[in-house]
């Protein structure tokens, strides 16, 4: 059996599947969860560590003290963070969830990767907070590429003051992607999936049970047109990571 030098944490929570199928021509994709952590699993073999979607309480819940500080200790050493849409609010200094709502949640997160403070969900990529949360994004890219990314209710960002370097901005032009230096290792946060490259997200929609489907049906119409864009974003992002310099934001080849 190969060894993984790609890893996804898993919470038990959330499906990762999809994320799982688009790493995987990057290297030997598997999971780890809060155990692994705790007893060593992020050393030196492994390439990227990935902090998938879903909630952030509950990473918080499992790896607030030891893991997290197992977590940065791995990427000043010279590892690799993505965090995508919840991975993204964690490795903030602050996020701010729903505020004055009743599902609002904020404050500080210990991870810190980026110095600034993620904000969200954005309303107006949203059905609504009480109906679907999937939308379709619009990003410019550093590049000055246009392209439409699948939204579930990820952050935006406050404006880098430390070094941090903007990768996207959606089209309010608030900062949608960032690569943060930390120590010898980088992170790269994304508030839009990334991963979710269409045709392949088109896995994500069910009819079943889903009061919401007309809507989700329309966000994948609006998504399918983009699938090269899409591709370019996240093949360019594990690039960026996987074989760059921490100095060298811009090289993706």
């Amino acid at each position: 059996m190969t060894t993984p030098d790609i890893l996804i944490y898993q919470d038990y929570v959330h499906n990762n599947g999809l994320l799982h199928r688009a790493l995987a021509p990057f290297g030997h994709v598997g999971f780890c969860d809060a155990a692994d952590i705790f007893n060593g699993i992020l050393d030196d073999t492994i390439r990227l560590f990935v902090m998938p979607g879903g909630a952030d309480l509950y990473y918080c819940e499992k790896l607030n003290g030891p893991g997290n500080a197992a977590i940065r200790r791995y990427v000043e050493r010279g590892g690799r963070y993505l965090g995508i849409c919840a991975g993204a609010y964690y490795a903030c200094a602050a996020i701010e969830w729903a505020s004055r709502t009743p599902h609002e949640i904020s404050g500080p997160r210990e991870l810190a990767f980026y110095s600034g403070i993620a904000t969200g969900p954005i309303a107006a990529l949203m059905q609504g907070l009480e109906s679907s949360w999937l939308g379709a994004a619009p990003v410019i890219c550093d590049d000055g590429t246009e392209t439409t990314l699948c939204y579930e209710a990820g952050p935006e960002f406050s404006e880098p003051e430390n070094g941090e370097t903007i990768l996207a901005r959606y089209e309010s032009g608030a900062p949608a992607i960032l690569a943060c230096p930390v120590g010898r290792g980088l992170a790269v946060l994304s508030g839009p999936h990334i991963e979710r490259v269409m045709p392949d997200a088109a896995a994500l929609l069910y009819a079943n049970a889903n009061p919401h489907y007309t809507h989700d049906k329309a966000v994948m119409d609006k998504l399918a047109p983009h699938a090269a864009g899409q591709k370019a974003v996240w093949e360019q992002t594990i690039r960026r990571l996987l074989n760059s310099d921490a100095g060298k934001l811009t090289d993706a080849a």
